[in-house]
């Protein structure tokens, strides 16, 4: 009796001429692409499935020997990041490589015969809900013949192998220095081993990308924090801090330039301290100043942005780069952590309060539009009402265009989670609304300040709710909402704003 494949026992190679069709009583039709590796991991026993014959008749077996993959052409992959903007081109990098050996990245995870899941743990909540994605993947298994399911990132980092026993049925566990390898590590599956942990502690910097051209690109130029802050994980799962040589920056924004990217946004666990302690300080001008400055000069590049920097490392050569270069965003995200001067030598910040005002004033003083935004934690062990009211009072004091407020998430290994004084849940979550009312009305007073003007956007994207919605940013660092067509996805159009909201403008474009 002739079919379109051998049926072979599993262990042995399988034809590939032509392509069944399986059907699951429970899911339909669902067609199963040749493999010709040897000991392809088998599905999960104990349901029937049903061949057909060239001839039309049926062969029914308990476990399929088919291994639901397309390795002819390489696997989907599908991978969903959680965490911050570094976790984003993390993910990138290793889309690209992916790429690189012959797979196919695909949006929709249903298609998804791979689907990684690159995680963050700085807060509790981020790796909950990245086990619990993790989980409910593996779970698919069952009905997704041959999915493979990996995690990786921070809590792949700093868990290692103890997710294999968190999430039964996990394919591989990467860690942050080893994104670069997931090709190989893919390979080692094909080949029939299981369970694989590569994460010994490297510095990795992403530099592969699946794509250029698009308007605004995020260049990573360090790895890691060289700073002890006492409730931080982050040195622990990206290491003490490394930088990219200042030619492998340049080289890369010039790519992204010669692709169409208009703006680029320079990411590092602590941006301003680019270079510190590896490259000199040249006329006055630390490393990461030298490095703007190279940037400024890339024909194409028209905007300039930079995500975070410290209070400590932001000293007269960088304030005085967004008077000096105009292609520099007049928008600064300043991590402050606390206004108690306790609470801030607790953590282990390296900065006062008042230190940390001066700089805010002057940044003000100087450039009377510039967005400022910054990072709060409430409840931290030991904060007393006063300790938050002298928080609350800075936070009144700047006006915020945006904030982050977070409630204090103790992380294991930490000096912090081993303090006493822990603040309650309900305590720390009353603040946190307190100052998220703050935030709702400084936010939109400062948004009102650009009510009937007219603001050059960048077109990034359009909404995914809606096509006809165009989103950008301003020079000053506004996300702005407006009407518009495709055409002028990567354009740079003169919105009048009309609508100003809690961390947003709305307009029209202005013809």
């Amino acid at each position: 009796m002739a079919l379109h494949r051998k049926i072979a026992a599993v262990g042995q190679k399988t034809s590939t001429v032509g392509r069944p069709v399986f059907l699951d009583k429970t899911q339909g039709p669902t067609k199963i692409a040749g493999r010709t590796e040897a000991q392809p991991p088998p599905c999960q026993s104990g349901r029937r499935f049903q061949f057909f014959s060239l001839t039309g008749q049926e062969i029914s077996i308990a476990t399929p020997i088919f291994y639901d993959t397309s390795t002819a052409v390489g696997r989907r992959v599908h991978i969903i990041t959680f965490g911050c903007q570094m976790n984003g081109r993390d993910s990138e990098a290793m889309a690209a490589a992916l790429e690189n050996d012959g797979h196919r990245i695909v949006d929709d995870e249903a298609e998804a015969d791979l689907v990684v899941v690159n995680t963050c743990s700085v807060r509790e909540g981020a790796e909950t809900r990245a086990l619990g994605r993790l989980r409910q993947l593996v779970g698919q298994k069952r009905r997704r013949c041959g999915l493979l399911v990996g995690v990786a990132g921070c809590m792949a980092q700093r868990l290692g192998a103890v997710l294999f026993s968190l999430v039964p049925g996990l394919d591989f566990v990467l860690g942050t220095g080893q994104l670069d390898r997931i090709a190989a590590v893919l390979h080692r599956l094909e080949a029939g081993e299981r369970q694989i942990v590569c994460a010994e502690p490297r510095n990795f910097l992403p530099k592969m990308r699946r794509r250029h051209g698009r308007p605004s690109a995020e260049v990573a130029i360090s790895t890691g924090c060289p700073m002890a802050c006492t409730y931080c994980i982050v040195p622990q799962t990206r290491g003490r801090g490394a930088c990219r040589p200042m030619d492998d920056v340049v080289g890369e924004v010039k790519l992204l330039a010669e692709g169409g990217t208009r703006e680029v946004v320079l990411l590092g666990q602590i941006v301003n301290f680019y270079g510190l302690r590896q490259l000199p300080t040249i006329g006055g001008k630390s490393p990461f100043v030298q490095l703007l400055e190279r940037i400024h000069s890339v024909a194409g590049i028209e905007r300039i942005r930079f995500l975070s920097p410290h209070p400590c490392g932001f000293r007269e050569d960088l304030l005085r780069c967004f008077r000096d270069l105009p292609k520099l965003c007049h928008a600064v995200h300043l991590p402050l952590q606390s206004g108690s001067n306790r609470i801030l030598r607790s953590m282990r910040r390296g900065y006062t309060k008042e230190m940390a005002l001066s700089l805010l004033h002057r940044l003000r003083e100087d450039y009377p539009e510039m967005s400022l935004s910054t990072d709060l934690i409430v409840g931290f062990p030991g904060e007393e009402d006063a300790d938050f009211r002298e928080t609350e009072q800075l936070f009144s004091e700047i006006d915020f265009d945006m904030a982050y407020i977070f409630r204090y998430s103790s992380r294991s290994g930490t000096p912090a989670a081993a303090m006493e004084n822990q603040i309650s849940h309900g305590t720390a979550a009353e603040r946190q609304q307190i100052l998220l009312q703050k935030l709702a009305e400084t936010s939109l007073r400062r948004n009102r300040l650009f009510l009937n003007r007219t603001l050059p956007v960048l077109v990034e994207q359009f909404s995914p709710k809606n096509p006809r919605i165009a989103i950008g940013h301003s020079f000053h660092g506004k996300k702005v909402f407006f009407p518009a067509h495709g055409r002028l996805l990567g354009k740079m159009v003169s919105v009048r704003v009309d609508r100003a909201g809690v961390g947003f403008l709305g307009g029209v474009e202005e013809t």
